[in-house]
């Protein structure tokens, strides 16, 4: 049995717009985040899922770079 792990990201937040970009400690929230989410032993696999909105390619392009998995998800956001 595998474990796929999908992380919920986006960047157009209304009330902090680009948060999963910002900086932490020198590097973005994201990278941050899926290193440590890579370091559990019972995970297989990461996707990264975000909207189809162009706000969103700069955060798609990164993750990419990363290595990571991207699914972009064509169907209006509800959240």
């Amino acid at each position: 049995m595998s474990t796929t792990v999908i992380v919920q990201a986006r960047m157009g937040s209304s009330r902090l717009p680009g948060k999963v970009m910002r900086d932490v400690v020198g590097r973005p929230m994201i990278e941050l985040l899926l290193e440590r989410v890579k370091v559990a032993q019972c995970v297989d696999q990461i996707v990264v899922a975000t909207s189809d909105q162009s706000v969103d390619d700069k955060l798609c392009a990164f993750v990419e770079s990363l290595g990571y998995q991207i699914f972009v998800d064509q169907k209006p956001m509800s959240w």
